[in-house]
């Protein structure tokens, strides 16, 4: 495959990627989680304790895993804007450099997978204080927010709408 070949099918692979996320974003921004959905109660942690009937000393213990997940997550969060910006500029270029978008989508894919690790780690963590009735309420509650895979179903994940 020459090099023009390979430029283009990298773009061809970055734009199908990105159209995901673009489509999303022309529908506004998501909606903030409400502790009246599965997905909200991972956002309120005494909300998830009662919802799992957790002891006073697992809520102690949830507390701090759960602001383990955050310091972990947060910065992860807080740099996501700035690479989606990356990503979007370099594809929209007179004539996009693959090398820069490829080296973009993995930037973002890898941002994606260090969110899972945390993710995973608290997981982990959580489910081996918990009963079996509780890690059978965790482990539905997490099936029905897909919370393992991390937000997005692409790799662009969910990047906010370009402004």
């Amino acid at each position: 495959m020459n090099v023009q070949a390979k430029a283009l099918a990298t773009v061809v692979v970055s734009a199908l990627l990105l159209a995901p996320s673009l489509a999303l974003a022309k529908g506004g921004p998501p909606a903030p989680a409400s502790l009246a959905t599965a997905d909200g109660l991972l956002d309120h942690p005494r909300d998830l304790a009662r919802f799992l009937r957790l002891t006073p000393d697992q809520v102690k213990q949830l507390m701090g895993f759960y602001q383990t997940l955050e310091a972990a997550v947060q910065p992860l969060r807080d740099a996501r804007p700035a690479l989606c910006t990356q990503l979007r500029t370099d594809l929209g270029a007179a004539t996009p450099d693959p090398n820069a978008v490829g080296a973009d989508t993995i930037s973002l894919f890898d941002n994606k997978q260090q969110i899972r690790a945390a993710r995973e780690a608290f997981d982990t963590s959580f489910s081996a204080i918990l009963n079996p009735d509780q890690l059978a309420r965790w482990d539905a509650l997490k099936h029905l927010v897909n919370f393992l895979n991390g937000p997005g179903v692409d790799v662009i994940g969910d990047c906010p709408p370009a402004s």
